[in-house]
């Protein structure tokens, strides 16, 4: 072992750390001579750790700046005060890890997972001279998420309260239920995060950009939304009308007449029987249509984004190559509905009915013969009901299948990497040929 550095922290031989992390493999596996590794106010910083189990290890105050933990697991690891400044943990597993007053300034967490994790502010020794380093006051420390890029990360009832996490990119970031009360997220970028159930009490989101959002349920009481962007975010109404968002971004959702959009529809069926020669392409951006009673129109090509069709019956609705990003399609009726080529990144179909819905590639298509895949990025399926829908050579990277059914639902030759499957029915689901790199719930498949 190398000698202390000036703040006390030891400098860990290579074959020393090795020998240790060996050990700590055995001591997770319950075998004989096992240790678990004591890397406390160890300097670790630029050390490659990457793809290492080091779940229950004592890290309290190392020095991890710049280090390589890609893929890494540290499940319930101490990490109290650690310095993990520039450190790569893309997709690395810190669910239920201690990281009470850590420094996590810049450092990359895509796709990684931080369910539970602890992450609120450290109570340190006035003491311990090796804790000097990590905070100018000497009882209390913060944890620092500033400039963190966490896009696609999980972070479901993490405790956040009190961190600073500002100008971080937290785009499509699962924060279901996470506690950032009186958190500083000043123009932090949370474009497609899930944010139901979180609490939001006294959190500064002043410029954050929450462009299609959901928050549903969250406790936003004495937040700040100064110019924040809320443009497509789900926000309930009588939460939109608080005085917390009166200086947020809003695009209102207008409701039009049933007889505009019978108006709208026949144009757009000239449009399309014409090639576009008569009649008007249907756009019906930001719409409210909650609730319309649309069953087996033909919507193919319309241009929908944004648009809010919560409740709405659409089953067996023709919506290829339709454009529904960042569409409200929350428990909507949709079964036996066509979106084949369709994009619907970031769509909202929670607790929708798309049993036996067409959500795979449109084949063959125009003159070039080409096949035009569904655009599925980051869409949300959380608890809907996907039973036997074809989702053969979708795009569905990052897609949210959490507690879905499942049940015959075909997959084949899709794209799911970093999709979440947890909780999700697959019984007699078909995953031949499907890239499910990082994808999550599948172990029972």
């Amino acid at each position: 072992m190398a000698p202390p550095d000036s703040a006390g922290r030891k400098r860990a031989r290579p074959a020393d750390l090795r020998e240790m992390l060996r050990l700590h493999e055995q001591f997770l596996a319950c075998a004989a001579g096992g240790a678990r590794a004591q890397l406390g106010f160890h300097d670790l910083s630029d050390a490659d750790l990457s793809h290492r189990n080091l779940s229950e290890a004592e890290l309290s105050g190392a020095l991890l700046r710049g280090a390589l933990l890609v893929d890494a697991r540290l499940r319930k690891a101490v990490l109290f005060a650690a310095d993990l400044r520039f450190a790569n943990l893309t997709g690395a597993d810190l669910s239920e890890a201690d990281l009470r007053g850590a420094c996590l300034r810049g450092a990359m967490l895509d796709r990684a997972s931080l369910v539970s994790a602890d992450l609120r502010e450290a109570t340190l020794s006035r003491n311990d001279r090796r804790l000097a380093l990590i905070s100018d006051n000497p009882t209390t420390t913060w944890s620092d998420l500033n400039a963190v890029q966490a896009r696609g990360a999980d972070l479901s009832g993490a405790r956040l309260n009190g961190a600073f996490v500002i100008r971080s990119d937290l785009s499509d970031a699962i924060l279901r239920g996470v506690d950032l009360r009186g958190a500083n997220l000043h123009s932090a970028v949370l474009t497609g995060a899930n944010l139901e159930c979180a609490n939001l009490a006294g959190a500064k989101l002043a410029g954050a950009d929450l462009r299609a959002v959901n928050l549903t349920g969250a406790d936003v009481r004495g937040a700040d939304f100064a110019g924040a962007d809320l443009t497509d975010a789900i926000v309930e109404p009588d939460v939109l009308a608080r005085h917390e968002l009166k200086q947020a971004v809003k695009v209102e959702r207008r409701a039009p007449s049933p007889a505009s959009i019978a108006q709208a529809m026949s144009a757009h069926q000239q449009w399309l029987d014409s090639g576009g020669a008569r009649g008007t392409q249907a756009v019906l951006t930001r719409l409210d249509l909650s609730g319309f009673q649309l069953e087996g129109a033909c919507l193919s090509l319309a241009v929908l984004s944004g648009a809010k069709l919560q409740g709405a019956r659409l089953g067996r609705a023709m919506l290829s190559m339709c454009d529904l990003s960042a569409a409200d399609l929350r428990g909507a009726a949709l079964a036996g509905a066509d979106f084949r080529g369709a994009r619907l990144r970031r769509a909202h179909c929670e607790d929708a009915d798309l049993r036996g819905a067409r959500l795979g590639s449109l084949l063959d298509v125009g003159e070039a013969h080409c096949d035009i895949a569904t655009d599925l990025h980051y869409a949300k399926f959380a608890r809907a009901n996907l039973g036997r829908a074809d989702l053969r050579g979708a795009n569905l990277t990052g897609a949210d299948f959490s507690g879905c059914t499942l049940t015959g639902a075909n997959f084949s030759g899709a794209c799911a990497d970093d999709a979440n499957f947890s909780g999700a029915n697959l019984d007699g689901v078909v995953l031949a040929g499907a890239s499910l790199t990082r994808a999550r719930g599948l172990s029972a498949s």
